[in-house]
């Protein structure tokens, strides 16, 4: 080449420098017309460069490093650079403008070329200014993002330097397809996310619109453990606590109605709307919080079974569903569970996950494994080094059906006994689920060893806490939680909770232990906290129900509503029911319930047979005209078997002093009456067959006579004190039917129109 068309440095293509270097090793003449070319053209454009150029006229490696100025001016970048082949068609100009970004990255790649491996940093950022100046106006963000080829975008200023270095010593590939081609698809692509963008964004807002947020006081739900005020060898955790649910899976109002909450509108008589297992759910979910599971325990104390539909139509079977979705960490014993005897109790406890915990259950034989391998006495919870004890009221002997081959034993020396094999284990967080009622677990906690931290109760359904407006029927029965003094210093501190009943409160307590097992008793704290969604005073008020316990639900409750309402038969007038267990006074239901189950067990014997129960047993009246299956279950959520027994006078006289005194409940009758203390009459004469029973002649009751006495197996074994334990345990009654509530349900069916009577007695 002549010195006149040397070719500027930055220019040289890689064939170029091949062949230059090529020319120059050999010492030919072309090749070092070439280097002087190159000299001069260095010389020309940066003059102090001349004292660095070596012997072939190339600047070496570590001089290009030191130099930071090597930059051509776009005109000399636009003069100097190669033109590409034109195009048929095509004007030169137009050429030359298309391709003025494409020279521009070849003539980058020829650089990089020239100076083959070795780091040129500043002179590629002098390369990337030069390039940016260039190009600028030529390329948008756009084009940029739709670079099909993946090479060095010459604007990319702030990637270009990694870039650069990727792609050092690699020549650059014009793409197939011009980025201008695919500017169209992109913007249809972009748009078509922008549009998904819009419905989505219109779906939720309809979903906020159709469902608030939960308008729930969370100020109730974060815990209230200072967690700075801790010392090194204590631990804190929070327990959820519910009991005596009985198959109260609907939202009910304090009467026992079930309730919807979208619709409900409370009134005087009516005023709220409680629980329901998927409005429970949703508070216990809040309860547990950001710590989640890990970091509480969800516990209950017994009595899943009776007091709705559901458990009439499906026994246990939803209850062990519903306990398994909730996630519950151990579950306790209740009396009512062994109504159905242990046989369905072992088939139900198959299905529960959570372990059931009764220490003081002993199986006399080997005759129920079922049973005996599905009951525990403890658990401990290894994610929180806690044991668990559970204790079962003995008062069950009684008042179920327990069977022979199972005892219930003195529940004290259980935990004692227990608590001291968990100690020797290295447990000393020890937690007792009782269901033997409040009044019971406070003498409980006082004869106990040291070493008990907490005590869950149920059975008496017991409302603990502050005084709330919901609490029409009670007061709080004591402060929640309720400490108890134990252990021969009595100075160990037991707290007892219990949580109401029917799931109308959700208990929780932050518990705080020393390193002892024993409970700071000023940082452990909690509430119980009112399930009621509708009320404007409640502090869950607004709160969703889950869906998870809503669609588990959902194919029972279809089968349930068809159960409910079918029409038994009717009455004349309302039969009226008065609020409370212990009303003294005769009432027309009473007589009804009565009545039906004397004509039930003895449709031909003329026996005229004396029957009783307690009006605890009765929690609602009936209305005026149609009665439906739903009414009758609602009036008697507890369905049990009648027995029968022979009893003499002074027994009758005793148990009706002992029924209408000391007894939980108060006694209702039919075929017997009191109208003084001393004047007891029976009733002789009534007429029945086919026939409805009618009043007939009342006679003075005699000592030394003997007579029949019908009775629920829970009244007959003792249940609610009704008949005194001297005289129960001495009984050995005989079923006379299968179920009390069939019973009368088939006598509405035989006789309604069916209508109030009164015996008048006192």
């Amino acid at each position: 080449m002549s010195g006149d068309s040397s070719i500027p440095l930055r220019e040289l293509s890689p064939q170029q420098h091949s062949s230059s270097s090529s020319s120059s090793s050999s010492g030919g003449e072309e090749g070092d017309s070439h280097s002087s070319s190159l000299s001069a053209n260095l010389a020309t454009r940066s003059p102090w460069l001349n004292s660095g150029l070596n012997a072939n006229g190339v600047l070496s490696p570590r001089q290009v490093r030191n130099q930071t100025n090597l930059t051509l001016s776009p005109a000399e970048s636009r003069s100097t650079r190669p033109k590409r082949k034109q195009r048929l068609g095509e004007s030169e100009s137009e050429s030359d403008r298309e391709d003025d970004g494409e020279s521009t990255r070849a003539s980058a790649t020829s650089f990089d070329d020239i100076l083959g491996d070795n780091d040129n940093d500043n002179i590629i950022a002098s390369e990337r200014r030069t390039q940016t100046a260039a190009s600028s106006g030529r390329r948008n963000l756009l084009s940029r993002l739709l670079n099909p080829g993946g090479g060095y975008s010459p604007v990319d200023v702030e990637n270009g330097r990694n870039r650069n270095r990727r792609l050092r010593g690699r020549k650059y590939i014009e793409p197939i397809w011009s980025r201008r081609m695919l500017l169209l698809p992109g913007i249809l692509l972009l748009s078509m996310a922008a549009l998904a963008g819009i419905v989505a964004a219109v779906a939720w807002l309809r979903e906020l619109w159709e469902h608030p947020p939960a308008a729930i006081n969370t100020a109730l739900f974060p815990s209230g453990i200072d967690k700075a005020r801790l010392t090194a060898g204590q631990y804190a955790m929070r327990l959820i606590h519910t009991n005596d649910v009985h198959a109260r899976f609907h939202p009910h109002d304090p009467a026992g109605d079930t309730c919807d909450p979208s619709t409900f509108l409370p009134t005087a008589n009516r005023s709220r709307c409680l629980g329901g297992s998927a409005y429970i759910k949703s508070v216990v979910d809040h309860l547990r919080g950001g710590d989640g599971v890990l970091n509480s325990l969800l516990v209950d104390a017994g009595d899943e079974f009776q007091g709705s539909i559901f458990h009439t139509l499906f026994a246990g079977n939803v209850s062990a569903r519903l306990l398994n979705a909730f996630a519950y960490d151990a579950v306790t014993l209740g009396n009512h569970e062994f109504d159905h005897g242990p046989e369905l109790l072992a088939q139900y406890l198959r299905k529960v996950h959570a372990p059931a915990l009764c220490a003081n259950l002993h199986f006399l034989t080997a005759d129920i494994p079922e049973l005996q391998s599905a009951i525990q006495p403890f658990a401990v919870i290894d994610r929180h080094k806690v044991g668990i004890i559970g204790v079962l009221t003995p008062d069950t002997l009684a008042s179920s059906r327990v069977g022979p081959s199972i005892n219930i034993t003195d529940p004290i020396e259980a935990i004692n006994r227990v608590r001291a094999e968990l100690n020797q284990r290295g447990i000393h967080r020890i937690i007792v689920l009782s269901h033997m009622g409040y009044g019971f677990d406070k003498q409980m906690a006082e004869q106990l060893d040291s070493g008990i931290s907490l005590i869950v109760g149920g059975h008496t359904h017991s409302y603990l806490g502050e005084e709330d407006k919901a609490e029409t029927s009670r007061k709080p029965l004591g402060p929640y939680p309720t400490w108890i003094a134990n252990g021969v210093d009595r100075e160990w501190q037991t707290a007892i909770i219990q949580a109401k009943s029917y799931g109308d409160y959700v208990g929780y307590l932050d518990l705080v232990f020393n390193d002892d097992g024993s409970l700071d008793s000023q940082l452990t704290q909690g509430h119980l906290v009112l399930v009621d969604v509708v009320s404007e005073d409640s502090k869950t008020r607004g709160l969703l129900p889950s869906t998870q316990i809503t669609e588990l639900l959902r194919p029972f409750e279809a089968i349930a509503a068809e159960f409910t309402e079918a029409v038994i038969g009717s009455a004349t007038a309302k039969f009226a029911k008065p609020e409370g267990r212990q009303d003294p006074h005769e009432i027309a239901i009473g007589n009804l319930i009565t009545d039906a189950l004397s004509w039930g067990a003895d449709k031909e014997n003329r026996s005229n047979p004396i029957t009783i129960i307690g009006t605890g047993s009765l929690h609602r009246g009936l209305p005026q005209g149609e009665v439906t299956r739903g009414d009758l279950m609602r009036t008697m959520p507890f369905d049990d078997v009648l027995g029968r027994v022979r009893l003499r006078g002074d027994v009758i006289r005793s148990i009706l002093r002992n029924g209408n005194g000391t007894a939980f409940s108060t006694l209702q009758m039919s075929g017997l009456r009191q109208t003084s203390a001393a004047d007891i009459e029976v009733r002789v004469g009534v007429s029945k067959g086919d026939a409805r029973p009618v009043i007939g002649n009342w006679e003075k009751l005699r000592n030394d006579g003997e007579y029949e006495v019908l009775a629920p197996m829970f009244v007959l074994n003792g249940g609610d004190q009704l008949i005194p334990h001297s005289v129960a345990d001495k009984l050995t009654p005989a079923i006379a039917t299968d179920s009390c509530r069939d019973i009368v349900e088939a006598y509405f069916k035989r006789f309604s129109p069916l209508q109030p009577i009164l015996d008048h007695r006192k």
